[in-house]
């Protein structure tokens, strides 16, 4: 298990992940203050409501990643990795700002929330294309027997973003209180994440090409239009690429959720509430990079399935805590949940990758990736906040998650049968569909 990288891979792995971690907080804050957001631009009485406008909102960007996934990932495969990646973070940085400095519902009346709607919908756009962009550029810059290690630091780095989100809250409520962060704390967040958008942007304008992008664009084998390419010849690949999102994405969007759920239905402190937070982040983070330096040695189609079988046991034993929702018995579940999930979470990426050639991969992770997010991860809140509130149980989550849990088992077996097909088969268009060597 010798791991040997020449210092500009070394490079590639860091600066491309410095930018993920940057971009993923600025997205992910909107979840983690959902209860102080829904009070400035959704007054009403009751709170269940005030959640479900919120969450919906909070929905409406992760259904922007599609497009936005589509569109970066058209212009990644057919103008560079590069600028399509980097443009995307300097989008989310604007954007991020604009919801910080947006008035509330008492001093424009309607206007704010549609304003935050739209600004919610540009978020969305951007990463649809960040986080395929960078998965993209780490797999091409590296050589194949180390790709697991690089795309798990990666996704490490992203996991980390939330991570950092939940530490920003977590410091602010000790710090200025609970009616300060409803007044105006709130928005601190957003004014850092513009800050450290704009330091990313500048980071990756020093990172080069993909050499395969390069090789391509060398012998004119880019693709006039990469999309309906995908389309055409890759609705397999595309399907399984999707499957192989839900669970994962699912239980990032839980651990977004737990601040407003802790403190909503299981009456914890928030301050309390972003503390675990920040304990399910880190600890999905770290193993996360593990599990991707695992990889590179266990088949990531079978180590995605031991990933569903182990989610699905423990989620079933865990959410048994919460008929006891005590702080000790709460940290316990979360910390397996995180262990569990960081398995697939630690291979699922790649792959996704390895499920499209060359010429498409932009394109076919983007839209993979985002649609996969946008149908499990940006509803499950609301799918959550829905489901308690209908059953009036507060383990009703799990049903959910063992229904993301099976559909990514069937997407785990389909890519190893994918991969393996087109490992033994012979095209006549080579540049058209070889994958990366």
């Amino acid at each position: 298990m010798l791991i040997r990288l020449t210092l500009k891979e070394i490079k590639t792995i860091i600066l491309t992940s410095i930018g993920g971690t940057l971009e993923f907080f600025e997205f992910t804050i909107y979840a983690l203050f959902s209860k102080y957001i829904g009070f400035h631009f959704f007054p009403n009485k009751n709170s269940a409501t005030v959640l479900i406008a919120t969450f919906s909102v909070y929905a409406l960007g992760y259904l922007a990643r599609p497009l936005g996934g589509i569109l970066f990932g058209h212009f990644g495969d057919k103008y560079g990795r590069k600028n399509a990646f980097s443009f995307t973070v300097l989008l989310m940085a604007i954007s991020t700002l604009l919801i910080g400095c947006l008035p509330s519902y008492q001093t424009i009346g309607i206007t704010a929330p549609f304003i935050l709607v739209f600004l919610r919908l540009v978020q969305g756009l951007s990463v649809g294309g960040e986080i395929s962009g960078a998965t993209v550029f780490t797999a091409e810059h590296l050589p194949a027997k180390h790709r697991g290690l690089g795309i798990g630091i990666l996704f490490m780095s992203i996991t980390f973003g939330n991570a950092l989100g939940g530490a920003v809250g977590f410091v602010l409520n000790y710090s200025i209180g609970n009616a300060a962060m409803i007044a105006w704390g709130w928005r601190l967040p957003f004014l850092l994440g513009f800050l450290l958008g704009i330091c990313s942007y500048l980071i990756r304008k020093n990172i080069s090409e993909t050499p395969i992008f390069e090789e391509m664009e060398k012998n004119k084998q880019l693709q006039t239009k990469p999309f309906i390419t995908l389309f055409k010849k890759f609705n397999k690949e595309l399907a399984a690429g999707i499957l192989l999102m839900a669970i994962s994405s699912t239980m990032i969007g839980f651990f977004l959720y737990l601040p407003t759920y802790l403190s909503v239905f299981l009456n914890f402190q928030m301050q309390q509430t972003f503390l675990i937070n920040v304990i399910s982040f880190l600890i999905l983070s770290i193993l996360t990079g593990f599990f991707g330096f695992l990889s590179d040695y266990i088949n990531r189609a079978h180590l995605a399935l031991i990933g569903c079988v182990v989610m699905a046991i423990i989620s079933y034993i865990g959410f048994n805590f919460f008929l006891r929702p005590e702080t000790t018995t709460i940290y316990i579940f979360i910390c397996l949940m995180a262990i569990s999930i960081s398995i697939v979470n630690g291979c699922y990426a790649l792959l996704i990758v390895e499920l499209f050639p060359a010429c498409v991969r932009y394109s076919g992770m983007g839209a993979s990736y985002s649609i996969g997010v946008a149908i499990f991860g940006g509803s499950a809140p609301l799918i959550f906040s829905f489901v308690i509130q209908y059953f009036h149980n507060v383990k009703a989550p799990y049903y959910y998650l063992l229904f993301c849990i099976f559909l990514t088992a069937i997407g785990a077996v389909s890519t190893r049968k994918l991969i393996f097909t087109h490992q033994n088969k012979s095209y006549e268009n080579k540049a058209l569909l070889t994958h990366m060597d």
